[in-house]
């Protein structure tokens, strides 16, 4: 008898309107699966992230603040899908741009390339 393969029921759309559905979308947009989420919390293997994802387990505060950091979100954003109204959108690029790069290296030289944008700025002033 051959075993069935289990199918991607919604065709691979996330639903980012629950808690799990948000942090399984941003952790895939990083291209990060869930042990290595896992790893980056302290947790052994990945089915605490998988029950987050699931919305089988709750998220306490610490976990939430650290996983928005290594998820390059907002606790806010992960908790009730909403992001600041006010947030300008050259910001909102700038963050998704900042998102998409995939170590802390580049990150840190892109976040000093703004930094050094800024003092040009304030400089011609």
């Amino acid at each position: 008898m051959r075993k069935m393969k289990k199918g991607n029921r919604n065709n691979g759309v996330i639903d980012v309107t629950t808690v799990g559905g948000r942090i399984k979308k941003l952790r895939t947009d990083l291209g990060m699966s869930q042990e290595e989420l896992g790893f980056a919390l302290h947790m052994e293997g990945k089915s605490v992230i998988y029950g987050y994802e699931s919305n089988r387990r709750g998220i306490s505060g610490d976990i939430l603040v650290d996983l928005a950091r290594i998820l390059h979100s907002t606790p806010e954003y992960i908790m009730n899908g909403e992001s600041p109204a006010e947030e300008d959108p050259y910001i909102s690029a700038v963050v998704a741009i900042m998102r998409e790069m995939k170590s802390d290296a580049d990150r840190k030289v892109a976040l000093e390339h703004v930094k050094l944008v800024k003092l040009l700025a304030d400089n011609d002033r």
